[in-house]
């Protein structure tokens, strides 16, 4: 190993420290013999000074030597400080060089890309802040019905959606949609968002109003062809703004929020508003056993005050109209709790809804009409054939696409569900509003956005008047939809 600078020249000095040493030696030995009077002949003495000068020789050609040896180091360390220096120089340049390369490589970059991301075309910044994505659906209904019912059979574009979801400096998301399909455009969803936490979020706008687990879903993602008849007790969308986020790694989620309390596309009628609260937990979200760890726990609760308005109705899958909407005034409460579960490719979940609505001032002379109650409820139970795993209001990706799409032939995901559900409106001057409902269905997902969806429902109503076939108490219907969405 070849010392480097300042190390080269310490050790210089200690070799030459060390030859002086081994010098030293013979000198005074030298010294001794020519400065002390010898009593031994003089041929004697003779000898010894010439032995003495033989070593003196000897000491002088090392000494030599070593200053050789010296010069030749200082060459050699001169030559390795260039050789360094020149390392040093190349290192800086080569860095310089690197520098070079990035700048031009961010000048070549992009600003903006485009692509598929969880099969929706998307438009976006290269730096993130700024993102684009049209999105749209399609469902195309057929309808029939038995035999001697009001209801007549058809063919109809039960949701034809276009909107456009986007961000803006990164926390800043928009979401607006329209629906053209009941052959006129409205707006279906129209709000801006805050979200620079998961914890804390603030949406404002026209969007639904956070209740009911099932309405909570996705038109695109629901197990039906309709959601079920307790489904009418729920406000769906509404203005107004909200707070939401999620708490403890998704352990408890939360929302709550302030809304006109008209209903899609209506302006207010006073100056009351509706209040909205939902919160939902995963107890075991973080146990240790995995089949806890779905299970799911939900409440949803809203009031407000009506100065005059309708009730809500009762229809069922089909449409059938076996409820209309009576006047009411007053207050309005709605609550509901619901249970969800589900593992691999098996799903079951349920809720209750129940509302009261006041009847201020509407009988005969201005009294008060006794409070009209909705009651509503619902269980579901889904399974995949194909073995898919199955999340409720989440897209279904089958294992292998309908062929000829899709990277592997295949018949898609095939899934069977079944549901029972009640729904029933009544006051003390008001009975006999009930319908009963159980939907088999068959969903054929082609693709994660292309499915098929077959259902049977058989309702059995209350009051044999009120049923779309007058006089039966019991009426099927049968629902099919292709859909596609982006």
């Amino acid at each position: 190993m070849i010392p480097l600078a300042g190390a080269v020249g310490d050790y210089t000095n200690e070799r030459m420290e060390e030859t002086m040493r081994n010098a030293v030696i013979p000198l005074s030995l030298m010294i001794l013999l020519i400065g002390i009077p010898s009593k031994l002949p003089a041929a004697d003495r003779l000898d010894d000074l010439q032995r003495a000068l033989e070593a003196q020789k000897k000491t002088i050609e090392l000494l030599q030597q070593e200053i050789n040896a010296l010069k030749q180091e200082r060459a050699r360390q001169q030559a390795l400080e260039k050789e360094v220096e020149g390392l040093k120089q190349a290192q800086r340049e080569s860095q310089q060089l690197s520098r070079e390369v990035e700048q031009l490589k961010a000048t070549a970059k992009p600003k903006f890309e485009a692509g598929f991301e969880k099969w929706q075309p998307y438009i976006r910044s290269t730096d993130g802040n700024f993102r684009l994505s049209p999105v749209g659906r399609i469902q195309v209904d057929f309808r029939a019905y038995e035999e001697g019912s009001s209801l007549k059979n058809n063919f109809l574009v039960r949701r034809g959606r276009i909107g456009l979801l986007g961000t803006f400096y990164k926390y800043f998301d928009f979401f607006v949609e329209a629906d053209f399909g009941q052959g006129a455009a409205v707006l279906t969803d129209g709000y801006l968002e805050f979200r620079y936490r998961p914890e804390l979020r603030l949406r404002a706008g026209q969007f639904k109003v956070p209740f009911s687990y099932e309405d909570l879903f996705s038109d695109n993602n629901i197990d039906f062809v309709e959601r079920s008849v307790a489904d009418n007790l729920a406000p769906s969308r509404d203005l107004g703004a909200m707070l939401h986020g999620s708490l403890f790694g998704g352990v408890v989620n939360y929302a709550g929020g302030i809304f006109n309390g008209t209903g899609q596309n209506t302006a207010d009628t006073n100056n009351s508003k509706d209040v909205a609260g939902r919160l939902v937990v995963y107890p075991f979200k973080q146990a240790e056993v995995a089949l806890l760890r779905n299970l799911h726990l939900g409440a949803d609760v809203t009031w407000g005050e009506q100065d005059s308005g309708q009730s809500l109705r009762g229809r069922t899958d089909g449409t059938f109209v076996f409820f209309n909407r009576i006047n009411t005034r007053g207050d309005r409460l709605r609550y509901s709790g619901e249970v969800a579960y589900y593992t691999g490719p098996f799903t079951i979940y349920g809720e209750y809804i129940q509302s009261e609505e006041e009847r201020k001032g509407l009988g005969t002379g201005g009294r008060d009409l006794p409070d009209l109650f909705g009651r509503g409820w619902y269980v579901t139970t889904t399974y995949m054939l194909t073995g898919e795993t199955k999340v409720p209001g989440q897209t279904v990706v089958p294992n292998r696409w309908a062929t000829p799409v899709g990277p592997e032939r295949g018949w898609g995901a095939w899934e069977l569900a079944a549901r029972f559900a009640q729904l029933d409106f009544r006051a003390r001057d008001i009975t006999g509003n009930r319908v009963d409902a159980l939907t088999l269905g068959v969903n054929w997902y082609l693709t994660p956005n292309v499915k098929w969806l077959f259902n049977f429902a058989q309702n059995w109503f209350s009051d044999e008047n009120r049923s779309p076939i007058r006089g039966e108490e019991a009426s099927w219907e049968i629902l099919t939809r292709l859909q596609l969405w982006f």
